[in-house]
């Protein structure tokens, strides 16, 4: 099957190729925060690093009208490759300056990070799109359990808030030390606050109330940081993982048959 690639503004050296499930150690050269599965990556040795963009960040288009700023299309900008003065690097939603793809105004000094700019953001592990609130506040995030001041992205739906780096966690992974895929829940999936849990990884205790990962075969659960740690996780393909579960599962029904039809 040929690979998909993408030839990238900020790297046009090579194309970027891309990656399903990306379980290696990267930043995505876009937003500054770690690439979990989908990504585009440069596969060329040659280069400094990996080049590596979360797939939503890769593909982000080169300018757009945003309802923040009407008057004027803005332009997708690389920080770290055109020199800015900090005063007028500064994000006006975050209303912060970090060295990350931004939506700039060139006529008005008006930019916006790439996430903030995002009106709706896609999420593995939730029903439905959330969207960022526009400002800066002090929230507690309902995956990772951290309270910060930041730009949280919420359901109106659910009122589940949380930070943008953690709605890029995989909804399903492989830790070495279980045989099962694990996958991602929080309390108002499958457990009660009263719930007393370990993390079988690290053998410290979970917070039920937020996110974690976990096998509800086998009642295995471990923290989201625990699972997703590079030397806890298995170099695996989820895919073909999944056709063994469900020969497994076709298997254990055709045994209850059997043993339904032997007992009547």
């Amino acid at each position: 099957m040929e690979q998909l690639q993408l030839l990238h503004f900020s790297h046009s050296k090579h194309p970027l190729v891309y990656l399903q499930h990306f379980r290696g150690r990267a930043t995505c050269c876009g937003c500054q925060e770690p690439v979990y599965g989908p990504s585009y990556f440069c596969p060329n040795s040659k280069c400094s690093s990996w080049h590596c963009h979360h797939k939503s960040c890769a593909e982000v288009p080169l300018g757009l009208h945003h309802p923040l700023h009407p008057l004027h299309p803005l332009i997708l900008f690389d920080e770290k490759i055109g020199y800015l003065e900090k005063e007028n690097s500064t994000c006006q939603v975050c209303n912060e300056s970090r060295n990350e793809y931004t939506y700039r105004c060139y006529h008005c000094d008006f930019n916006l990070h790439i996430k903030c700019a995002i009106l709706q953001l896609e999420v593995e592990f939730h029903d439905h799109p959330l969207t960022p609130i526009g400002k800066t506040i002090t929230f507690t995030c309902d995956i990772c359990g951290k309270e910060g001041k930041g730009v949280p992205n919420l359901c109106t739906t659910c009122c589940f808030w949380i930070h943008r780096s953690c709605a890029f966690f995989p909804h399903r992974l492989k830790v070495v030390h279980h045989k099962h895929p694990l996958h991602i829940t929080h309390s108002s999936l499958e457990f009660h606050e009263s719930d007393s849990r370990f993390c079988l990884v690290c053998v410290q205790k979970v917070d039920t109330r937020y996110g974690l990962y976990y096998c509800s075969k086998c009642d295995f659960a471990s923290h989201l940081n625990c699972a997703i740690d590079w030397r806890n996780r298995e170099d695996i393909n989820l895919l073909e993982l999944k056709d063994e579960e469900n020969e497994d599962v076709e298997l254990d029904q055709s045994v209850e048959l059997a043993a339904t039809g032997s007992s009547m």
